[in-house]
């Protein structure tokens, strides 16, 4: 049997139920947590792709050399220095490159 129709009622005498189970409180705060990890997410592989294209242009003396980025995939030349990745990804790394490139502090 479907429900009765709401036509003809006033607002003030629509009965609204107003229970909360677990579905309800969890489901904003599961949205939530997902959109914050996502938003995370990309900001750091963001900032560490732009963390590798620096120090790759580093590497190749100020600009980007694609035959040298092959000879570095392909085990012929040496990958530039590793560096800790998760302290460049709190204080950033932008005074220390620029000094490496000789431009000073860059931002």
């Amino acid at each position: 049997m479907s429900p009765m129709p709401l036509r003809g009622k006033r607002l003030s005498e629509i009965k609204l139920s107003r229970t909360f189970n677990g579905r309800t409180l969890l489901a904003p705060i599961v949205a939530f947590t997902m959109a914050g990890l996502l938003f995370v997410y990309t900001r750091s592989s963001i900032h560490a792709a732009k963390r590798n294209a620096e120090r790759h242009r580093v590497a190749d003396g100020g600009e980007i050399s694609w035959y040298n980025e092959s000879q570095r995939r392909h085990g012929a030349l040496e990958k530039p220095k590793e560096q800790d990745s998760i302290k460049q990804l709190i204080t950033g790394t932008h005074g220390k490159i620029g000094k490496i490139l000789g431009k000073g502090d860059r931002q």
